[in-house]
């Protein structure tokens, strides 16, 4: 491998595969080798290192040889290098993540070589900027920043809120949220709170009389969202869990405990868009007799049937709100309420006192040239591409972040009703797959149609997550356990 193959992503996919076989080999390394092995592969891995004081040092030119050096050293230590699977997980459901093989013996044997670059790596960096000191260093890599992408999928996304419970459990708590359609919802719930407490969050979501109450009949053309079966009040939907985490007016992105996102599908004004959806939705919301009329079963092929003719045109974008400064002091409920609207089922206009929403909606229509907003996933149902932005970004200060993207939504013969819409989700669920550093993709939960699960069946989901999720979170607990203080390693004779 030449310095020019080993870019970051090679040293990332390299530090996946390895952080995967350490956490499920059952072989204990050493404190001081682990770590020096983890500080080697998470310094390769970044393009950024971030001071004490806020700034930042750009490496990525200046790692190039290293970069190089590490992975030819780390593929010979391998049996067969590392590798992303090409396996019938990637249609369906399964664990989708870099795989390698190393082992203790020859891991204790070549360690010295690592320690060998890692400490000419360091020194690298003090010449290269005088004012970065090894404390600085020790900050920036020694703990990893846990992100969380959580996919859609209506009821099936009642998964997520068993992984807030397990994570709070194990004392971790995520650096940054994002979330498309049910998954925006249920991140925003985590994300007005910074320690996650189950049972208030459980007491408090919302039941189907709430539900339905919030649901009002839609007979407008609306101004921002894509026309559907009927409206949604989403400040009701969420207001039993606002108020019990202590807020009394809904925060902007900015106000919330940790930092979130929400991925909508922006439609883009081409040329005669509006033409082809107007009669679909006139004919679909003409009266009340017509919605009458109406059952979820045809409400969810017509969603489909609009979902398929806008990707066909291959004219829709991915949208986040809140991580970008135009949004930021957007209210961050109507931005979940936007990244929900399944096409030709749900509607929503913003309130009218959430004026400043307005005008950063109005403002985002305008510079993207938009013609409706509509549910993210027909562009990115889980938005991992959207949480690695913003870590590359510097949204969390680091670039030394674990990224679990959960779909919910794969495709599952038992959810005939369903499909062509878990189709067109797998779709762009695969793109963002590769970005990942795990992507887990779990069957047999809930319904998409159990929007307000009895707390029997809550429960019943808990177990089964559990039991789904467990390895996962083996590799997950191994990738947050913190690294020896560098001092320790007496790489630089501190």
């Amino acid at each position: 491998m030449t310095c020019a193959e080993a870019s970051i992503e090679h040293v990332r996919a390299l530090e996946r595969a390895w952080i995967r076989d350490r956490a499920l080999s059952g072989e204990l390394l050493d404190d001081v080798v682990r770590s020096t092995y983890g500080y080697a592969l998470r310094l390769g891995a970044s393009a950024r290192l971030w001071t004490r004081q806020g700034e930042s040092v750009d490496v990525e030119a200046l790692f190039a040889p290293y970069r190089a050096a590490l992975c030819d050293l780390m593929r010979d230590l391998s049996d067969d290098g590392w590798s992303y699977p090409d396996s019938p997980a990637m249609h369906g459901t399964g664990t989708l993540a870099w795989c390698g093989t190393w082992h203790r013996r020859t891991l204790v044997e070549r360690y010295p070589e690592v320690a060998s670059l890692l400490s000419r790596a360091i020194r690298a960096i003090y010449r290269a900027y005088p004012s970065y000191d090894e404390f600085s260093l020790q900050d920036a890599l020694r703990h990893k920043r846990l992100v969380l992408a959580l996919g859609g999928g209506g009821g099936t996304g009642y998964a997520h809120l068993c992984l807030f419970q397990w994570l709070e459990e194990l004392g971790l708590t995520p650096s940054l949220i994002t979330g498309t359609s049910f998954g925006a919802l249920l991140g925003y719930m985590r994300a007005l709170q910074e320690r996650y407490d189950a049972a208030m969050t459980m007491l408090n979501l919302p039941g189907l009389w709430r539900i339905t109450r919030s649901m009002h009949p839609c007979f407008g053309t609306g101004t921002h969202g894509l026309m559907g079966l009927c409206r949604i009040d989403f400040g009701s939907v969420c207001e039993g869990v606002l108020r019990s985490t202590g807020w009394i007016q809904p925060p902007s992105f900015s106000e919330l405990r940790i930092p979130f996102a929400c991925v909508t599908t922006g439609i883009v004004n081409t040329a005669g868009i509006g033409d082809i959806l107007a009669p679909d939705r006139a004919g679909l919301l003409s009266g009340l007799w017509r919605i009458t009329q109406l059952t979820w079963h045809k409400a969810i092929r017509h969603a489909a049937q609009v979902a398929a003719l806008i990707s066909s045109r291959e004219s829709v974008v991915p949208v986040a709100f809140g991580f970008d400064r135009h949004s930021a002091g957007m209210c961050a409920i109507d931005g979940v309420a936007f990244s929900t609207l399944v096409p030709g089922v749900f509607s929503y206009e913003i309130p009218r006192e959430h004026y400043r929403s307005r005008d950063i909606v109005n403002a985002l229509f305008e510079r993207e040239h938009l013609y409706r907003l509509t549910d993210g996933g027909l562009s990115s149902n889980v938005p991992v591409r959207t949480a690695r932005q913003a870590v590359d970004a510097g949204r969390i200060s680091t670039s030394n972040a674990w990224i679990l993207g959960l779909d919910v939504f794969a495709p599952q013969a038992r959810d005939g009703l369903f499909y062509p819409l878990q189709q067109i989700a797998n779709a762009n669920a695969l793109e963002d797959a590769r970005v990942a550093d795990v992507f887990v993709r779990l069957k047999y939960l809930l319904s998409p149609m159990e929007l307000a699960p009895s707390l029997s069946r809550l429960r019943w989901l808990n177990a089964r997550f559990r039991k789904a999720f467990q390895t996962e979170m083996r590799v997950l607990e191994y990738a947050m356990a913190p690294l020896a203080p560098l001092p320790a390693l007496d790489l630089m004779g501190f």
